[in-house]
């Protein structure tokens, strides 16, 4: 029987138990869950009577919620902390992608950091938000805007298409959710305009909501050869931890929007003005004297 040769055996490496072995992104990953779930109870905690509040606390509660496709888009972007998975809605990007044979700009730097201090969370009725984890003062960047560069007469139309296949029609409102992410970036080459849609494109910055009284605004920057530029989200005022970030888009400022709007409205009173009539109340009888 042949003797085995003990410095060999010495020389073996031994295997470690399954909990010892290295894991690599995965200790990343669980570190990176535990710090968003703290973030995600402090942001409970402060929207706990609120719509916001309840949805949280769902997404504390789906071991799910948190996925390592979420980490990874995350890691993608910049952003600290976990990407809920019912956010997965885009293919992430960094920085921005050209369409409609446009160059996207590199004048401006390196793509904007996205600042550490915000979370992505759920935030009824807009779906997902982006939030405050920490005090951010006037005038801090926030992060770049990034998304798909489009020519807006082209864009326009593929919305037009779309709202006219969805329901007959091109009417400008009510909004359809592909036109959500779109956001001013100059008058383009041509000068008729241009956009960065984050819509199947984008980064943590997507997630902004829109507010008529905003605490944040885009700013331009990097503008390139194009006549376009690209965007950064800037603090307007200080803002406090578990706050929800918000910009005004703005495109109902623009007259053919609001005029749409109007007389949709006053379409719909009139067609409901029967209605509303019939639930008059009855007038007061006059007091017996």
């Amino acid at each position: 029987m042949p003797v085995e040769d003990a410095s060999r055996r010495s020389r073996s490496p031994r295997k470690r138990p399954a909990s010892a072995q290295p894991t690599g992104m995965t200790d990343e990953f669980q570190a990176s869950v535990e710090r968003t779930r703290q973030a995600l109870e402090v942001l409970a905690e402060r929207w706990k009577k609120d719509d916001v509040g309840q949805s949280l606390r769902g997404l504390l509660e789906d071991s799910s919620g948190l996925s390592e496709q979420g980490f990874k888009w995350s890691k993608e972007v910049g952003l600290s902390y976990v990407l809920p998975t019912q956010a997965l809605g885009c293919e992430a990007i960094f920085k921005n992608v050209a369409k409609d044979g446009l160059r996207a700009s590199t004048n401006g730097g390196p793509p904007a950091t996205t600042h550490r201090g915000i979370i992505v969370a759920p935030a009824p009725p807009c779906g997902h938000g982006v939030f405050a984890t920490c005090k951010l003062k006037k005038g801090e960047r926030l992060g770049e805007y990034t998304g798909e560069i489009r020519s807006y007469d082209i864009w326009c139309d593929e919305i037009k298409a779309r709202k006219k296949a969805a329901r007959g029609s091109e009417a400008s409102s009510p909004f359809i959710r592909e036109e959500l992410y779109a956001a001013w970036a100059g008058s383009g080459p041509a000068g008729a305009g241009i956009v960065v849609d984050a819509c199947a494109l984008g980064n943590t910055m997507r997630f902004i909501n829109c507010s008529c009284s905003p605490c944040c605004t885009f700013k331009s920057f990097g503008t390139g050869s194009e006549n376009h530029s690209r965007l950064q989200v800037v603090a307007t005022r200080d803002i406090e931890a578990g706050e929800q970030l918000s910009v005004d888009y703005g495109w109902y400022h623009d007259p053919a929007t609001l005029d749409e709007i109007r007389n949709e409205a006053l379409i719909a009173y009139t067609a409901d003005l029967p209605e509303l009539q019939g639930l008059a109340l009855p007038a007061t009888a006059a007091p017996e004297g």
